[in-house]
């Protein structure tokens, strides 16, 4: 399967929140049905997995490929993959997932950890195992980091998602290391498009209280919008709106959880004029509404923001 064809599979994708964008990342514990065949269902997300299998066995298919996969293996599973499980009648097969937006191990400064071990996998020029054996010595580590990372999210004591970063990264370098096919970057700690876009970002991040807009922004930086817009995304991951509202529901949702202004006020206060917008926007990073987050007792006292430069 071509990624041209992948946008003809809007049905299939995943729907279900992994996260949010004050800590995009979640771990699902699963035991599949041994009365069916599909174990889990065809279907692809944004979010980048890591499936350990915990008991059993079952045949992973990750767009047109496929393995067999057993207890101690992990499959590392792009995102934006169609992917599935097949099992045999009556064989058990049980996993944990770790599931994250490929932004929650991003540096926002396009460092050499960016530049070197984090978009040389988006861009293809390395290629991760997708098979991670347990019969393997870094297989082995791989496995229990994993089963680490579960643990910490279940338990989700002070500080977790520090521990579940930290493990994180170890895995990510685990895989990096051991990867089938790597080629030599030249890094070009001067690019002019690492600069801008720092200047870019530290200007939303001052003024994220007004109405910025691409052609103020292309004005003030004397660029075309259009090639504003492709610069900035390429090394941010994200366009210049997305980035902007970002940061704006990150600063909402501190005031949300550390005052007691109104709502409204706090929406003005984040450059957001119209409350049924401001709404909309926190709902979709949040997948709550702004009343439903500050009624929540079950959000950690973490203070987040988009990283400043």
């Amino acid at each position: 399967m071509t990624d041209k064809s992948r946008p003809n599979h809007a049905l299939l994708k995943e729907l279900i929140p992994h996260g949010n964008m004050m800590f995009p990342l979640t771990v699902h514990e699963m035991d599949t049905d041994c009365r069916f065949d599909e174990r889990i269902g065809c279907h692809w997300h944004d979010e980048f997995e890591i499936l350990a299998v915990t008991s059993g066995t079952a045949q992973i298919h990750i767009d047109d490929e496929c393995f067999n996969i057993k207890k101690g293996d992990a499959a590392v599973i792009p995102a934006g993959r169609l992917h599935m499980a097949i099992g045999q009648a009556d064989i058990p097969f049980s996993f944990l997932a770790v599931v994250f937006h490929p932004s929650f191990l991003s540096s926002y400064s396009n460092d050499n950890i960016q530049q070197q071990y984090l978009d040389a996998v988006s861009d293809g020029q390395t290629t991760l195992p997708d098979l991670i054996s347990g019969d393997t010595e870094w297989g082995q580590k791989t496995f229990q980091l994993l089963m680490e990372i579960g643990h910490i999210f279940s338990r989700r004591e002070t500080g977790f998602e520090l521990l579940i970063k930290a493990r994180l990264f170890e895995i990510w370098y685990l895989l990096f290391t051991h990867a089938q096919k790597r080629k030599d970057r030249t890094v070009n700690n001067n690019d002019y498009r690492t600069i801008l876009t720092k200047s870019i970002i530290e200007y939303i991040q001052t003024h994220y209280e007004t109405g910025i807009s691409l052609p103020e922004l292309s004005k003030r930086f004397h660029i075309s919008e259009g090639h504003l817009c492709r610069f900035f995304k390429s090394v941010t991951r994200m366009s210049v709106l997305e980035y902007t509202n970002a940061y704006r529901i990150s600063v909402s949702a501190n005031l949300l959880r550390e005052t007691d202004l109104d709502i409204s006020a706090v929406a003005g206060m984040t450059g957001f004029n119209n409350i049924s917008y401001f709404n909309k926007t926190f709902r979709r990073f949040m997948y709550m509404t702004p009343t439903e987050y500050r009624k929540s007792q079950n959000q950690t006292a973490l203070f987040f923001q988009l990283p400043r430069l």
